[in-house]
């Protein structure tokens, strides 16, 4: 092969490539639109000034620094010192430990679907359990980037993905933040994310939505996030004690303030299957679940999210 040759066969490929992402890009926007525009959403809002329960958690039991729901009656959560799994249920305010994880394992995000545990840990490791925890269904499999962090899981019921929150710097205390998804079958993180956001921007939106002074410090850092089930919107929980929700298609829809009197340390945010929101206080002076019960309005009366 000529160097002509060589040089016009490596910008088909360049060509070549590029499409294919861009194609692939399209396709992933596509079906999560797709999802999005058949999802009938339901019209409500919580209102974090009115708070419907608060639950200490049994004595002697950690913080909790990660919930998910397992059904109606339980929940599955990592302790504060992330080594112990337990189910918690939050009608007779309950637990009791599961399996002890391997030595060393530190959990820092939980999901289930269908059976099926996904836990992440600190050295972005993804373990794939059966909901007993006492079997793997598959390898763990490791997510680590050089560049970047998986800081928060979460599972997606309406279109039966893995959320992944990935952090990346982009210097000057800016941060960049793409929320990427995996089928669980596929056991691979989809390349393209879903969508993507900066730190600068979403200060842009405060400021223009709320009464935020230029000169006051602006902080976000997430530590939890799940999708609402009824509204099929995005819920990331600052550990400043905010709320950001977004829409699927990576839209700002509100960002909203936790009365830090009732949580001290925002840890973990999750709802259960009826929609109401859970938030768990990450002190250990003050471990205790709040509900806010989600408020369903008419659709004649119109949006609402105080």
């Amino acid at each position: 092969m000529t160097r002509v040759q060589y040089f016009f066969s490596f910008v088909l490929a360049t060509i070549s490539f590029i499409a294919a992402r861009s194609i692939q890009q399209e396709g992933v926007k596509s079906y999560y639109k797709e999802l999005a525009s058949s999802f009938h959403k339901e019209i409500g809002f919580f209102d974090l000034s009115e708070t419907d329960a608060a639950h200490y958690l049994p004595m002697g039991l950690q913080p909790f620094s990660a919930l998910t729901s397992l059904d109606t009656n339980s929940m599955l959560a990592i302790s504060h010192d992330s080594l112990s799994l337990m189910t918690y249920m939050p009608q007779t305010n309950t637990f009791h430990y599961m399996p002890a994880l391997a030595e060393g394992t530190k959990i820092i995000q939980v999901a289930y679907h269908d059976s099926t545990v996904v836990m992440l840990d600190a050295a972005q490791q993804l373990y794939f359990m059966d909901a007993s925890l006492s079997s793997a269904v598959a390898e763990p499999l490791n997510i680590a980037q050089e560049d970047a962090t998986h800081k928060l899981l979460c599972f997606h019921p309406n279109t039966s993905r893995l959320l992944f929150l990935k952090q990346t710097d982009q210097g000057s205390e800016n941060k960049r933040y793409a929320i990427q998804t995996m089928r669980l079958g596929a056991q691979k993180i989809s390349e393209t994310p879903l969508f993507q956001f900066e730190q600068s921007a979403l200060l842009a939106f405060i400021q223009q939505t709320q009464d935020l002074s230029l000169d006051e410090v602006f902080s976000f850092d997430p530590v939890s996030m799940a999708v609402h089930p009824q509204t099929n919107e995005l819920y990331i929980l600052s550990s400043t004690g905010s709320i950001l929700t977004l829409d699927q298609q990576g839209n700002f829809l509100s960002f909203q303030n936790i009365d830090l009197q009732q949580i001290s340390q925002p840890r973990v945010l999750s709802f259960d299957l009826n929609g109401d929101l859970l938030l768990t206080d990450g002190s250990v002076l003050h471990p205790v679940i709040l509900k806010v019960r989600w408020q369903k309005m008419l659709p004649k009366k119109g949006t609402l999210v105080k």
